[in-house]
């Protein structure tokens, strides 16, 4: 345990450099890995129902942030349209998540379209497509990886690979880190901590998802790479987000981690491009 300094000079014990309070942040991470296991190992639609929890959960925290700013991004028409194109994207494809789309855009305009004169139309319709974008739409790719051969192994590898990239980026960046990765958008990330968490990526895609089924050595050295990356550009999107909304954290449902958005705006990029390297490769 380590104990940093307060604004009044005293020692916060349980709080890292970011202020994060570990031993709870460990076991509400524990719960919830242990309730995404549950619910992949037991069907296919408690799964995805699990996972539309999140999705109604992140979009109420988005719709929370953006009406502190004056912006109100028709949440009921984001969730109607993002729980067709979770849904959607399993049992049918990329015409399931076309659909839903479809439904967002279709929903979106007619909101506006109803909406009284002050109302900032302009700023709501963009609200709307990037939360509808944002969330349900790359939680739906979950989906895509589900429905594949093997699939179950296929959506544990891409989140797997995305917890160790958060956490070895962490911890080598909370220890060794002296070089701010983007210090204009998230100051505590560090090159330092990007190298340490590319390497733990690459070591875990290397030494356990090759062993995977459906993986072999150079799929999962890919799929390594291509989720790290992917998961940096999402963790540094939700910064400037809320860098631009002027809060430091857009929820509070997760003791230890803050809001949904906090645990999932990595694997929201992760996903897609799990699903397209997958494709890209013949797997």
């Amino acid at each position: 345990m380590t104990a940093t300094p307060t604004p009044d000079g005293s020692l916060a014990l349980g709080k890292g450099r970011t202020g994060r309070n570990l031993p709870i942040a460990v076991a509400s991470g524990i719960l919830l890995a242990a309730a995404f296991l549950a619910t992949l190992a037991w069907h296919p639609y408690a799964f995805l129902a699990f996972i539309g929890a999140l999705v109604v959960g992140a979009v109420v925290e988005l719709d929370a942030a953006f009406r502190l700013v004056g912006v109100r991004p028709a949440t009921p028409v984001v969730l109607g349209a993002g729980m067709v194109t979770l849904v959607g994207a399993y049992t049918s494809g990329a015409a399931g998540q076309t659909l839903g789309l479809l439904l967002l855009l279709l929903g979106s305009l007619a909101w506006a379209l109803a909406a009284p004169a002050h109302v900032r139309v302009g700023a709501c319709l963009g609200a709307r497509g990037l939360v509808g974008l944002w969330v349900p739409f790359g939680a739906s790719f979950i989906g895509l990886l589900l429905a594949r051969p093997e699939g179950q192994w296929a959506v544990m590898a891409t989140v797997a690979l995305t917890v160790t990239s958060d956490i070895c980026a962490y911890a080598f960046g909370s220890r060794y880190g002296r070089h701010p990765l983007a210090p204009s958008v998230s100051p505590a990330k560090t090159w330092e901590g990007f190298a340490g968490g590319l390497l733990g990526v690459l070591l875990v895609a290397g030494l356990v998802t090759a062993r995977v089924p459906g993986f072999d050595a150079r799929t999962a050295l890919l799929l390594g790479a291509g989720v790290f990356l992917a998961a940096t550009v999402g963790d540094l999107a939700e910064s400037l987000v809320k860098r631009d909304l002027g809060v430091k954290d857009l929820g509070g449902i997760l003791p230890g981690h803050g809001g949904i958005m906090e645990r999932a705006d990595a694997v929201l990029f992760a996903l897609p491009t799990a699903h397209l390297l997958l494709a890209a490769v013949g797997r």
